[in-house]
């Protein structure tokens, strides 16, 4: 440390994990952010010792009903100082890191480079500010935030599924989620940490348990919008929460689209709310991280790039929002029977205008539009797929089958379209930062691609498209394990493609929707 000055002992994180201290002042060595020095010396007893949080992580087991207990009891309002202390919760948290080889720069840095480029719903310099006393101020909130950033950015595996993603990290952070929740607390940190928690079971395949992580942090994040109305906040869209609910809006939609009509239930963004409606996030607030740095083909940096980082942002909000509505149209349809004419072709018409820009900034790079993309061909697909269906099982309705299987096709042929220009900049495009939206629409597409293929199936050019879409999962399946399961639902749709046409042959209707396509493709 040369001059530096030292304490008179270890700080508290370094000495609960037995492991040597630097001993600087504001920080040591190891963690390289203010220290907590002021501890008794009598907690170096290991009778007193706190329990070190490595032992779930190693152990892989859940926290046992007296640390449980113990827990509650330091998040407790109520409770006395020194239990709060003695709980630590934040230097716990450190532990975790630390033993995992990583501390609060690589997490931040990692997580503002990834998942902030294309969801900025945690604002940089005050977090950062925030944690370098994180210790010091026993915030346990702050505490929560951090060890779901650092979870929502850990990769997959080669070989992991659904069940291998609910590692020791993730039963941690739900369970000290859990007990933040219960002991009635609400702030923006904790619908932060919740909202990364859910975004990392969407990505990960585990809809059930993302789907009441969403019904919490909607509860709590529209509790909040409220005080910020009955404060007569003025631009709440661009504030921090306000990006933080437009982030919640769009996962809200997103984990949506892949139930069945009347299991459709949007939880914030609605009428159902009882507050005024959120404008959507404009592009013009200072303050933010400058615009990303993107690359096309020729290696060049783009030349027309967004004015802040809130840029993609605000686009993608835009599709979340369309998408909302094309669920709660399709979500109305499962008792009426039929899709509102006025309303789908309005959609379609707003849909096809969002997508015509995005492709033409898809040329500046894929961090500006990769998820609006993928958000406005979902609503597409699912828009003209719902009315496709309830089209063909219509008596006397063939002009409006037709034009919904010739409106499917056409949103079909857009995803194809999109998925061969991805892998032209995939030499450009970082992995880590990939968003999820994009997942889905691939997905549904491909499913779709096979069961109306006609007498096309497994043609040369069909061969082609599918090889096309399946890729573009597979690179989505190195960030987002969801891809990887999704790659096995098409496997066995294939396979039971395969199957029922060497029992019947192919079938009238799926061919007749494929001469559609080749029509459209021909007339394009």
């Amino acid at each position: 440390m040369g001059d530096d000055k030292l304490a008179s002992q270890v700080c508290w994180n370094c000495k609960n994990g037995k492991r040597k201290c630097s001993k600087g002042l504001p920080a040591c060595a190891r963690l390289l952010l203010k220290c907590d020095y002021d501890y008794n010396l009598t907690d170096a007893n290991p009778q007193n010792k706190v329990a070190s949080p490595t032992s779930s992580v190693e152990g892989s087991s859940l926290p046992s009903l007296q640390t449980a207990s113990r827990l509650m009891a330091a998040l407790s309002e109520h409770s006395p100082r020194t239990i709060r202390l003695e709980a630590n919760i934040p230097s716990q948290v450190l532990n975790v890191l630390i033993n995992n080889g990583e501390g609060v720069p690589s997490v931040t840095s990692n997580y503002f480079r990834t998942i902030d480029v294309w969801l900025p719903v945690i604002a940089p310099e005050p977090c950062l500010k925030r944690l370098e006393t994180i210790t010091l101020d026993n915030n346990v909130e702050l505490a929560s935030l951090l060890l779901a950033m650092f979870l929502v950015t850990r990769p997959p595996g080669p070989k992991t599924g659904a069940k291998e993603m609910q590692t020791p990290l993730y039963f941690d952070t739900k369970t000290l989620y859990a007990f933040m929740i219960s002991s009635g607390r609400c702030s923006i940190e904790i619908i932060q940490a919740g909202f990364l928690i859910s975004l990392y079971e969407i990505g990960h395949g585990m809809t059930e348990a993302a789907q009441i992580t969403m019904i919490v942090i909607s509860r709590l994040a529209t509790k909040t919008k409220v005080r910020q109305y009955r404060n007569s906040s003025t631009n709440i869209q661009n504030t921090e929460f306000g990006r933080l609910w437009w982030g919640i809006v769009t996962l809200d939609r997103y984990l949506n689209q892949g139930l069945t009509a009347d299991e459709i239930q949007l939880l914030v963004g609605t009428s159902s709310d009882g507050v005024p409606s959120m404008e959507l996030p404009t592009d013009d607030e200072a303050g933010l991280p400058p615009p990303i740095s993107m690359r096309t083909t020729s290696g060049v940096s783009a030349s027309n790039q967004p004015t802040t980082r809130l840029g993609p942002f605000c686009r993608a909000s835009e599709a979340g929002h369309f998408l909302g509505q094309v669920l709660d149209l399709v979500a109305e349809s499962s008792y009426t029977g039929q899709m509102n004419e006025e309303k789908s072709r309005a959609l379609d018409s707003g849909l096809r205008a969002l997508a015509g820009t995005l492709f033409q900034r898809a040329i500046n790079g894929w961090e500006e539009c990769c998820a609006a993309i993928g958000l406005c061909l979902s609503a597409l697909v699912l828009l003209h797929e719902r009315t496709w269906i309830l089209a063909k099982d219509t008596i006397g309705q063939e002009t409006r089958k037709q034009a919904a299987g010739m409106a499917l096709s056409s949103a079909i042929r857009m995803v194809i379209d999109i998925s061969r220009r991805f892998h032209m900049d995939l030499a450009f495009i970082d992995l880590p930062a990939l968003p999820l939206p994009a997942t889905y629409a691939v997905y549904r597409t491909t499913v779709l691609y096979i069961q109306l293929a006609g007498d096309e199936f497994q043609g040369p050019e069909w061969s082609s498209n599918m090889e096309s879409l399946k890729s573009t999962l597979g690179h989505f399946g190195k960030r987002w394990n969801v891809g990887k399961y999704y790659l096995e639902v098409i496997a066995d749709e294939m396979t039971n493609e395969i199957e029922r046409r060497s029992r019947n042959g192919d079938s009238n209707l799926a061919g007749a929707f494929h001469k559609r396509v080749k029509i459209e493709a021909t007339n394009e």
